[in-house]
């Protein structure tokens, strides 16, 4: 019953919010999810935060934790209930929480939780509990590994210094992460742990590398294309102009 319920949710009401400590999930192409889960921030704030799940054979990998711990195991088995297929493998395409959350639960199930070697720094400085395999990725632009169906990219510092890239050739996808911005957005959000001045740049890389994509996942907000790229490097360049 709960499967079928479900099930419901995904085919007949795909733009349910998800409130905080919960999630949706809805498909976007033959064998690829989208998960949303969401947080209120102490001001009241509320923002909902995109991740991916993909279908390899008789398995699913995992793009980013929903956001926290519980969020993240609530997705586990909802992913498990509806789609019917496991977690094996899962990569956190940065270190901040709606990313890299959840790193017990995925060890308690058997999931090999992927990060790079800098997000792993930055939680473990943090007193965080990073994911607990690493990526064979270097922290140079423009390098890139793979994880099943997942080529990763590092474009360069941008929203933060350790922001990663997914792409799935077959599907012309790119999962931009919290790198690409939704098309409202009117600004580069946060960027503390970032570097604006780089931030172009990483978008040109990935223009050049992944503009023939014909759908874009920023990290937050709704699906879109390859303009979502142009977007962010303009937002980027109006906020350089604005310093």
């Amino acid at each position: 019953m709960r499967a079928l319920l479900i099930l419901l949710v995904l085919l007949f009401v795909p733009g349910a919010r998800a409130e905080d400590g919960d999630v949706r999930i809805r498909p976007l192409t033959n064998g690829v999810w989208l998960h949303v889960s969401s947080h209120t921030f102490e001001d009241g704030t509320r923002y909902t935060s995109n991740g991916l799940i993909v279908r390899e054979r008789g398995h699913l990998v995992l793009v980013d934790s929903a956001w926290g711990d519980a969020a993240t195991a609530t997705l586990l088995d909802e992913i498990e209930a509806a789609i019917g297929l496991k977690v094996t493998m899962a990569v956190a395409t940065h270190s901040h929480a709606d990313r890299a959350a959840g790193a017990a639960v995925m060890r308690e199930r058997g999931i090999r939780f992927y990060a790079s070697p800098k997000t792993r720094q930055l939680m473990i400085a943090r007193g965080e509990t990073p994911p607990d395999y690493e990526l064979d990725i270097a922290a140079e632009a423009g390098a890139t590994t793979t994880l099943g169906p997942l080529e990763i990219m590092y474009p360069g510092a941008a929203h933060t210094t350790d922001n990663l890239m997914v792409w799935l050739k077959q599907q012309k996808l790119l999962f931009g992460g919290c790198a690409v911005r939704e098309a409202s957005a009117r600004g580069i959000g946060y960027y503390k742990e970032g570097d604006p001045a780089g931030w172009g740049n990483a978008m040109a890389l990935a223009k050049d590398r992944y503009g023939s994509a014909t759908v874009v996942i920023p990290g937050h907000g709704a699906v879109g294309d390859a303009s979502l790229l142009d977007h962010t490097a303009a937002l980027v360049s109006d906020h350089l102009a604005d310093q």
